[in-house]
């Protein structure tokens, strides 16, 4: 594996954000930047390409989830679906700073899914796998629906789109924990009324420490009806709740208790963290 001495932000910051990395986890970090360089020579998995902005910008901002996850997790094993994985985020950095977890890589193009199940071999991560397929066709296998703790997502779609996408896969009681940006009020409205059409609820959308990032968080409180997601394709292109739908429960959107949500609404500044504290555990 590559030198540990190349990472010289990483393990700093990783403890400043309450994820402190071994050495073991600093070299797979490593061996991912080398392999993501090589890999995308060849094609293209992503516009970073610089090393220090790989790690502020990808791997960093994937590790500002890991306090929330352990937090819905209450620190046990658990299932995680990552929707759209590309070159791995966030769901790779969680699976190393994570090894517990059980973790789905999705993804609709071939070539990415050939790049991830590279890398998992690399970084020798038993307990990831890597699927080819439309995250819509995954949701209607039986293997898969309703089978996941958690599931995340990073900015593949609109906010609506990826509460259809992530619902189904999700038992009762998981949540979908979904890094968006600052303004995202648009996105929210619309997000409340398709989750309640899929059964879910939106917690919070609170800041990220960094800032720049909100993480929208939702819980699935009820089953998701047959219908969703739609085909392949219809909830990126038609997003849930963008429209009044006659079927939508409140389409003015759904209020949720004060309690559930950060200080202020879903944009509280308590922060996305803050807003599980009644949610330790991901069983319901």
């Amino acid at each position: 594996m590559a030198a540990i001495a190349s990472w010289p932000g990483l393990a700093p910051a990783g403890h400043a954000n309450g994820v402190p990395l071994s050495a073991h986890q600093l070299a797979q970090f490593a061996t991912y930047r080398r392999v993501l360089l090589e890999w995308n020579a060849r094609f293209n998995l992503t516009a970073i390409t610089d090393p220090d902005e790989i790690e502020r910008r990808l791997f960093l901002d994937a590790l500002l989830l890991v306090p929330l996850i352990d937090r819905l997790t209450g620190g046990n094993e658990a299932r995680l679906v990552d929707i759209g994985s590309g070159a791995g985020f966030p769901g790779l950095p969680l699976a190393i700073a994570r090894p517990e977890l059980t973790m789905t890589l999705i993804d609709a193009t071939g070539k990415k899914v050939a790049f991830l199940r590279q890398l998992i071999m690399e970084l020798s991560l038993p307990r990831v796998q890597a699927i080819h397929a439309r995250a819509e066709d995954v949701a209607r296998q039986p293997d898969h629906r309703g089978a996941y703790d958690l599931a995340t997502a990073r900015a593949v779609a609109s906010l609506p789109a990826l509460v259809e996408l992530t619902m189904p896969l999700l038992r009762l009681g998981g949540h979908a924990v979904l890094p968006k940006g600052i303004d995202i009020a648009g996105e929210l409205a619309a997000g409340r009324r398709a989750a309640s059409l899929v059964g879910a609820t939106i917690l919070d959308a609170g800041l990220a420490p960094d800032s720049s990032t909100r993480i929208v968080i939702a819980r699935k409180r009820q089953p998701t009806p047959d219908r969703y997601p739609r085909r392949a394709g219809i909830p990126a292109h038609q997003p849930l709740g963008t429209t009044i739908d006659p079927r939508t429960p409140n389409p003015g959107g759904t209020r949720q208790a004060p309690a559930e949500m950060g200080a202020g609404g879903a944009a509280g500044s308590r922060g996305a963290v803050g807003a599980v504290a009644g949610h330790r555990r991901v069983a319901s």
